[in-house]
């Protein structure tokens, strides 16, 4: 998009929530050499709000997602089509690159106001589209009539799981992943930690890092709080480097805010979208070849009871 074009048509009252998003993303990404996974992005973007002491919108809408989230692929759907980030099948699934165009860009509410005006469906000015369901990372290409796309098949699937058995669904993740000594620790007093493992840094594996997750299988509107992120790390005991928490839903930004905060075990936050892509990129369920296909029957392992069973201990003398 030329700087003439951009000029033009600058209303920038009652603008929807999703065009202050627009120049964050930018902002964003120059921070980051140009490119980064979707999840690094709208965290930065997150903490970047935060900073700057502007409120974030975590109502929660009929598609499952909060606001915010959804104007943040809203967004990247405006820069995709204005020429300022490069689409899926340039940049890759799961990876937001910017163009030449993106990188010189101005970053100021004038210039968003007519990326937006300019890309919206429509050119509409009056509803605010960020309200409905955000396109999928395929940018425009929308699934046929009649069809379920791969990624709603997934989550119906992990929705349908037991708390237990997408616990070690998640520990299948962390060993698939490269992680060490796996165990999935899940119990009444497992004072919120639900698996852990070593993850060595070098070949030799003379130096590891001790890692620790939690599991929430959440349904519907139900987001992890920053509560909950403090009352994780606060179970996290003096041995433990890194913390991670996997959910089937998605977390307020307050709690993204609270994974980074300085001075405190890092946390990292895999929320429903990056879940189902992890599983992708693992192979975990899902082939590739030609395109993402869900493996059903992978998940009925995942499916069965898990009785909790407890070792009777070891008589002090054996019968001859």
């Amino acid at each position: 998009m030329k700087g003439s074009e951009l000029n033009q048509n600058t209303d920038t009252q009652k603008l929807p929530e999703v065009v202050r998003f627009i120049p964050r993303i930018l902002s964003a990404l120059r921070e980051m050499n140009g490119v980064a996974k979707a999840g690094a992005v709208k965290a930065a973007v997150v903490q970047a709000i935060s900073e700057a002491n502007e409120t974030v919108n975590d109502q929660m809408l009929a598609s499952g997602v909060p606001k915010y989230q959804n104007d943040i692929y809203w967004a990247r759907m405006y820069l995709v089509n204005a020429g300022l980030l490069e689409p899926t099948k340039t940049a890759g699934h799961g990876i937001w690159k910017l163009t030449t165009e993106g990188w010189e860009s101005p970053l100021d509410m004038a210039t968003a106001a007519a990326i937006y005006f300019k890309t919206a469906s429509k050119g509409s000015k009056n509803k605010d589209e960020a309200d409905l369901p955000a396109p999928s990372g395929d940018d425009l290409q929308q699934d046929l009539e009649g069809t379920v796309n791969w990624q709603v098949q997934l989550k119906d699937i992990l929705w349908s799981l037991s708390d237990k058995g997408f616990e070690h669904l998640c520990a299948a993740i962390m060993t698939a992943n490269g992680l060490d000594q796996t165990k999935v620790t899940g119990q009444s007093n497992d004072k919120g930690v639900d698996g852990m493992g070593l993850m060595y840094l070098d070949d030799a594996g003379l130096l590891s890092i001790r890692v620790a997750w939690q599991c929430k299988r959440y349904t519907g509107n139900t987001t992890v709080s920053s509560q909950e992120v403090r009352n994780f790390r606060g179970s996290l005991d003096h041995t433990t480097d890194h913390g991670i928490i996997f959910t089937t839903s998605t977390f307020t930004a307050e709690a993204m805010k609270e994974s980074v905060a300085l001075g405190k075990t890092p946390i990292r936050l895999v929320p429903l979208d990056q879940l189902i892509e992890m599983l992708r990129n693992l192979k975990l369920g899902v082939t590739t070849d030609p395109e993402p296909t869900v493996v059903a029957s992978f998940f009925d392992q995942y499916r069965k009871s898990w009785p909790s069973a407890h070792l009777q201990p070891l008589p002090l003398t054996l019968e001859a």
